[in-house]
């Protein structure tokens, strides 16, 4: 499969990592995110490396209207046939029940509202080039146990259910991949702080490398409600 795919989150982490696996296959690249120094910089270095362009959206995927106009800058492009719906991340400070509303549906609306309305409203781009969509899970979904951001475990646990209820759909390809704590920058420093005893019940980081050449692979041949599990 040929054109363009989306990168949501993508100007730095795990979605440069997917925008640098995809490029490196021949596909194009868009890359949408909030940071836009960042994601000129990540856009500048892609360039360099793979020799081809890579477009930049600006949004802030945690309103609703902000989804609906980077919808809307999308589908400007004809040459759009994949989405990877990697943005996501915990509010900061206070988490449900304690922050405001506000704050934790601002969560919910980055880490579940925004890839599910970014994927309808480009769905019938996507069914036109029998297209695909992978969406990034989270460990954080999985289990019965407690957990510190309520509304990210919610969102995280709602994107695996999601993706497999259009496991029946032929017209678009919906597939997820489901991650352990992913060894970015941050990751390592939070992991070294840890005990040994706490190292070995978080298990060990995922690379983001083997996450990117999971959404690169479900991109090209996943099947549709295909959910990979990488979890340590």
């Amino acid at each position: 499969m040929h054109g363009t795919v989306v990168v949501t989150g993508g100007a730095a982490g795990l979605g440069a990592v997917i925008a640098d696996t995809v490029l490196a296959k021949g596909r194009g690249v868009l890359l949408v995110d909030r940071d836009q120094a960042a994601a000129a910089a990540t856009s500048n270095e892609l360039e360099a490396r793979h020799g081809s362009p890579v477009p930049v959206v600006d949004a802030d995927l945690s309103t609703v209207e902000a989804i609906h106009a980077a919808a809307d800058s999308l589908l400007e492009r004809p040459d759009i046939t994949a989405l990877v719906n990697n943005a996501g991340d915990w509010s900061i400070g206070a988490q449900y029940p304690d922050a405001d509303p506000g704050h934790w549906l601002a969560a919910l609306t980055l880490d579940l509202i925004a890839p599910m309305l970014l994927t309808q409203r480009l769905w019938p781009r996507l069914a036109a080039a029998h297209g695909a969509v992978v969406n990034i899970g989270s460990s954080a979904g999985e289990g019965d146990e407690p957990y510190a951001s309520p509304e990210y475990g919610a969102a995280k646990a709602a994107i695996r259910r999601y993706t497999s209820s259009l496991g029946d759909r032929a017209d678009v390809r919906v597939m997820a991949v489901v991650p352990g704590w992913i060894g970015l920058e941050r990751a390592r420093r939070q992991f070294a702080a840890l005990t040994l005893d706490q190292q070995r019940a978080a298990g060990p980081l995922i690379p983001p490398q083997q996450i990117a050449d999971h959404v690169q692979r479900l991109l090209e041949r996943g099947r549709a409600g295909e959910i990979v599990e990488l979890l340590g």
